[in-house]
């Protein structure tokens, strides 16, 4: 019963930081986050989060967060992060690897910002790509580990990806925190799909004197993230899981006038789930 319980505690913790990681909108949802899988033991959890209406935004908006994951011969796992969908293909104690699809979601007129609310549209899309894991026991017990992730994908509007890390440090038989950060990377027509400033919108930015701005991601830099997290046993297989994020977003990407003039370079998010796993 006991290593039942330090499973299924192990499983929700990295799975919950992944959870509220996947709630912010655009850059963070490629931020798949730590995903570890378990032989035979499943999940499914549902929350709620404050995430930025848009990523650059200095309003927040209530957002589901949402995880749901199926293990399936030996080690591989198929797994839904947001709207993030992962096949995990190998089976291995350490590595995981293998395709992923992303939806990302449309910045158009509901934006609670009226300048960005009257920007062209930009029109939401499927973006296809793979990620590569690996996570290290650290002790006897299975829910002290570190993880690391990366992954790409690219669509109509351009590439991006993210380099994550991640810490699991146990309190307690039912407790376990979680500390953890990351860099987020895209292509110059990604950064100008979603930072960019040209044609009819100029007119809306009198800052910039009647010129355009187009983000130079020749570095391909966009932002750095800190995360950490709690997450509880509540009662046999159901646990509470808590966090926050914070994200700054760097260079054109945090100079664009969408940033700059109308949001905020330090973005957070944070929330709460409910997860329950089983066999």
């Amino acid at each position: 019963m006991q290593m039942n319980q330090e499973r299924l505690s192990k499983l929700v913790a990295v799975g919950g930081v992944a959870l509220l990681l996947a709630a912010l909108p655009e850059v963070a949802f490629s931020q798949s986050a730590f995903i570890e899988p378990e032989e035979g033991v499943n999940i499914a959890a549902l929350g709620v989060a404050s995430a930025p209406d848009y990523t650059g935004s200095d309003d927040n908006e209530a957002v589901p967060a949402i995880l749901a994951r199926y293990n399936f011969s030996g080690k591989r796992y198929v797994q839904l992060l947001g709207p993030q969908l992962s096949l995990n293909v190998l089976n291995d104690e350490v590595w995981q690897f293998g395709p992923q699809v992303v939806f990302r979601r449309e910045r158009s007129d509901d934006v609670d910002d009226e300048i960005v609310a009257q920007m062209q549209e930009v029109d939401a899309e499927v973006e296809g790509g793979v990620f590569a894991a690996a996570s290290w026991r650290l002790s006897e017990d299975r829910r002290h580990r570190f993880t690391a992730r990366g992954d790409v994908q690219t669509g109509s509007n351009g590439a991006n990806g993210t380099l994550t890390v991640s810490y699991f440090q146990p309190l307690s038989p039912t407790i376990v925190m979680n500390v953890g950060g990351g860099l987020g990377f895209s292509d110059s027509e990604w950064a100008d799909t979603y930072f960019g400033v040209t044609g009819s919108d100029v007119a809306l930015f009198p800052g910039l004197g009647g010129n355009s701005f187009e983000p130079d991601q020749s570095g391909g830099l966009n932002d750095y993230r800190i995360n950490f997290g709690v997450i509880a046993q509540l009662k046999n297989q159901w646990h509470l899981i808590a966090g926050a994020r914070y994200q700054r977003l760097l260079g054109d990407i945090g100079d664009s006038p969408i940033v700059s003039e109308q949001g905020d370079k330090n973005q957070w998010i944070y929330g709460a789930a409910v997860g329950y796993v089983w066999q």
